[in-house]
């Protein structure tokens, strides 16, 4: 969103107290005693629960910045109906994602001067179809699906960005020892939609129909907990034109750097 507006919005949170917690709870994780692991590489029906810290850089080139550190929680089950005697193995699996992050941001900008501690959240929903394919020594794991995710945050009045997502991701997975997996997962985000929204004297929404999103992890996996580093990242366009003033969402992306550690039941 740019004119005499532009520069003032899309805060997210700065807590250093969270991201200590979150890196707390993956030490923990990582000292808690080894369980005998199945063998298999395949996806298995489960529950996850997990806890993320990252820090997230945001920017609009020639407008602002946001610097944040973001504490998060996810949860997902996994149905995968597996091989069922006498029928065939059946390779595919179902998955349901959501996750929230919330915290305060740093904001910076050449126009409007700065802002500490702005308030930001946000949630994502996802529903996922994919299927195993066994390699040998090696599984790879190709999905695809949809995806919703909702951002909130208020500069003195109200922004929201509602985004539909197509992911498409492959995970590979590999043994490390009796018992331990190594999951590396690659994924790719198509914006199918989005619609940015502020409540200025009028309500204002910009259609945002260009973009794309990366998201890479490396998880150490247990029999009951897994932990590593993840990166995300966006790169989205200039949104179209809205509102009697008109205004705009300018082009942006966003790098997030985080690490995650997760029980599994």
């Amino acid at each position: 969103m740019t004119n005499n507006f532009s520069s003032f919005y899309f805060g997210v949170n700065k807590g250093s107290s969270g991201f200590v917690y979150a890196l707390a709870f993956a030490f923990a994780a990582i000292c808690l005693p080894a369980s005998a692991q199945t063998t298999s590489l395949s996806t298995a029906s489960e529950n996850i629960f997990g806890i993320s810290a990252s820090n997230y850089k945001y920017n609009e080139p020639g407008f602002m910045k946001l610097n944040a550190t973001k504490l998060g929680v996810d949860l997902s089950t996994t149905y995968a109906p597996g091989a069922k005697w006498p029928n065939k193995p059946d390779s595919w699996f179902y998955k349901a994602e959501l996750s929230y992050f919330s915290g305060n941001a740093d904001y910076t900008s050449p126009i409007s001067g700065t802002i500490s501690n702005t308030p930001h959240w946000f949630y994502e929903a996802r529903v996922l179809a994919g299927k195993d394919i066994d390699m040998g020594t090696y599984v790879l794991s190709p999905y695809t699906g949809l995806g919703y995710r909702h951002l909130f945050n208020d500069l003195g009045y109200e922004r929201t960005s509602n985004y539909t997502t197509l992911p498409i991701g492959i995970t590979h997975k590999v043994k490390l020892n009796d018992n331990s997996q190594l999951h590396t997962n690659v994924e790719y985000m198509h914006l199918l939609s989005g619609v940015q929204k502020v409540q200025l004297i009028q309500s204002i929404s910009m259609n945002q129909k260009n973009g794309y999103g990366l998201r890479l992890s490396m998880l150490k996996r247990q029999d009951k907990w897994s932990i590593g580093p993840t990166l995300t990242y966006w790169n989205l366009g200039q949104s179209e034109l809205g509102g009697l003033t008109p205004l705009y969402e300018p082009k942006n992306n966003t790098l997030e750097i985080g690490f995650k550690g997760a029980m599994h039941f």
